[in-house]
Formats: C-alpha cells, sequence, structure tokens
C-alpha cells in the first residue's frame, strides 16, 4: 500500500526504472521481420475513408434480460492493423498522461522511433477497454502519423 505522497514518489521512481529505454524498444522493432513491416504497410496503405469510420454495436437487451455494453465495430482493414501494429512493453497509461505527442501527433515526425511504438501500445491497450480509442486513433491522425513514423524508420532508419 502506498499511504503517503514519499511512498507513492519511491515507488513511482522504481517502477519508472523498469520502463524499456528508446533504445530496448528500437532494438525490439529490429526483431520484428521483414514480412511483418510489410504487411503492416500493405494493410495502411489499403484503408479507405470507410475502414477508418467505425459504429457501436451492443446496448441491446439480450434474452436473459442484460443489457450487453457498447462496443466499437471496426472494419476487417482496422482490425488487422490493430493485431499487426508492433508496441512496446511499457507503462503505456502513465507515459500517455500529458504527452504532447498524444494532441499534437504531427511531433512524431522528429521524435524516436520508440515513442511511435509507445503511442501505438496506448491505443492498442487502450482498445482493451471497447471504448472506441483506437478508431478515434485514426479519425484525428494519431495513428497515419505512427505508421509514417514507423515507415520512416523501416525504410531508412533501421
Amino acid at each position: 500500500m502506498l499511504f503517503d505522497q514519499k511512498a507513492y514518489d519511491a515507488f513511482d521512481r522504481a517502477r519508472e526504472a523498469l520502463d524499456p529505454s528508446d533504445a530496448q524498444i528500437e532494438a525490439e522493432l529490429r526483431g520484428v521481420p521483414e514480412q511483418k513491416w510489410r504487411e503492416l504497410f500493405e494493410v495502411a496503405d489499403g484503408l479507405t475513408a470507410e475502414d477508418r469510420e467505425f459504429t457501436w454495436g451492443g446496448g441491446e437487451k439480450n434474452d436473459a434480460g442484460v443489457i450487453q455494453w457498447p462496443y466499437p465495430k471496426y472494419s476487417d482493414r482496422l482490425r488487422q492493423l490493430y493485431v499487426a501494429l508492433p508496441s512496446a512493453n511499457a507503462d503505456w497509461m502513465k507515459w500517455m498522461n500529458g504527452n504532447p505527442l498524444r494532441t499534437e501527433p504531427a511531433r512524431l515526425a522528429a521524435a524516436p522511433v520508440a515513442d511511435a511504438a509507445r503511442l501505438a501500445t496506448v491505443y492498442v491497450r487502450g482498445e482493451r477497454f471497447n471504448d472506441g480509442v483506437f478508431g478515434r486513433a485514426f479519425q484525428d491522425g494519431s495513428m497515419d502519423a505512427i505508421i509514417a513514423r514507423l515507415r520512416t524508420w523501416v525504410d531508412a532508419e533501421r
């Protein structure tokens, strides 16, 4: 239990020390097979405007009288991209709080490729809560910025 600010601060410092560095994340990305990168970019290049839109399912009462929680319904291509997107083993919830890359995705072009993996992780892991965060990342340009940064790294920096 973290009963006071001092205990929380000590815990937070210890937890941050466990997060991988940019170099460690980049090394993980180097381990992704070439074919996986090409598949990722092929799916991304094939996205249509309709793919980027999503609707909501759920909210209906089933036979037992239980109302199903609403969930986003994505196109097949968006689901393929969701599965193909590399991510980082980092504290994504802490990383996303107050991070300017979430609100200004264009800045990702000049950021380390590790930040693209971290931001991808924010959206992939965030989607586990079925709140449409992955779909909104396409609508606000974040996912395009992530894919562009990953493509630049794969094609020119790796």
